[in-house]
């Protein structure tokens, strides 16, 4: 999740507990997903972009509850979705609308509350942050460039978007140290599923 280094790690810091909790989880799904490889095939691509469509287009909508709101801890919120952007890279890859409203819906975290919320965001801009990698393995692979829209978005401004996101982590989790709990039991939560869905 590269998050920089910290002066001092403090067990009720937001980022640091999030950190430490998700980390084993973190590795273990970057094995399952294979997509470092320069023997990427078009097909492995596009069954990890219908994978995490279903994730995001469950998880979003629940985004739009808590965080789309006035007074939201992330007002950037709404221009951080992905769904539009996984479409967009699965049209390029043949597949249609149809197939993937067809596609079995995995078992997500639920999101009762905004901790919860943020604890899924956190996890998905932290796979935002880690696309750029993606992007530039793909380019040595058959998989089209017109595809990457996903791992590729923010473009340059990737670094600077992940730091807004742990400022608001931060402000808003404050010394609360429930908060903080409550939002790294869905990011856990969360990192398993998606290992689950990509071991399958």
């Amino acid at each position: 999740m590269g998050d920089g280094a910290d002066p001092v790690p403090d067990t009720a810091d937001v980022m640091f507990v999030l950190r430490r909790r998700t980390a084993t989880a973190h590795t273990r799904l970057e094995s399952v997903l294979q997509l470092t490889g320069h023997d990427l095939s078009v097909s492995r691509y596009r069954d990890v972009l219908m994978r995490m469509h279903g994730f995001y287009d469950l998880l979003e909508p629940r985004l739009d509850a808590m965080l789309g709101v006035p007074g939201s801890p992330v007002p950037d919120w709404p221009s951080r979705r992905k769904t539009p952007l996984l479409r967009r890279d699965l049209a390029v890859l043949g597949v249609a609308e149809a197939t993937l409203a067809a596609l079995p819906r995995p078992k997500v975290p639920a999101v009762p509350d905004v901790a919860a919320a943020m604890g899924v965001l956190y996890v998905f801009e932290g796979a935002t942050l880690g696309g750029r990698f993606i992007v530039e393995q793909v380019a040595s692979t058959e998989v089209p460039a017109a595809a990457t829209a996903f791992f590729g978005s923010y473009g340059d401004e990737v670094g600077r978007r992940w730091s807004q996101l742990r400022h608001a982590l931060r402000v808003w989790s404050g010394a609360d140290e429930a908060r903080v709990a409550a939002c790294a039991d869905t990011a856990e939560a969360l990192f398993g599923a998606l290992e689950v869905e990509f071991s399958r």
